[in-house]
């Protein structure tokens, strides 16, 4: 088993293949050779919501947004990130598999 976070794990699964888990339930999110985050339950808000210093004045928060990316075995949150509200879903991780 490998770490790639606090959150997430590599490990071999039973048909042999290397794959994203969940390190909180084992839950298997993909092959290490796709993004994670397209696997996940996925919450999209204002920016607004990633914290009280992210664009307090809410100068164009209508243009950006903020996702949470959770297990969707065990509901835990396994990463976030701020994106222009249209703006495909980011790699955090890429694997070079």
């Amino acid at each position: 088993m490998a770490m790639l976070n606090e959150f997430l794990h590599i490990v071999e699964s039973e048909e042999g293949k290397t794959v994203i888990c969940c390190t909180h339930c084992g839950h298997i999110l993909c092959p290490t050779s796709g993004n994670h985050r397209l696997y996940t339950l996925l919450e999209e808000g204002p920016v607004q919501e990633a914290g009280p210093h992210v664009n307090p004045y809410h100068l164009h928060g209508d243009k950006f947004v903020f996702r949470r990316f959770y297990c969707p075995n065990c509901v835990a949150l396994l990463s976030t990130e701020v994106a222009l509200k249209d703006e495909p879903i980011l790699w955090d991780i890429e694997l070079d598999v």
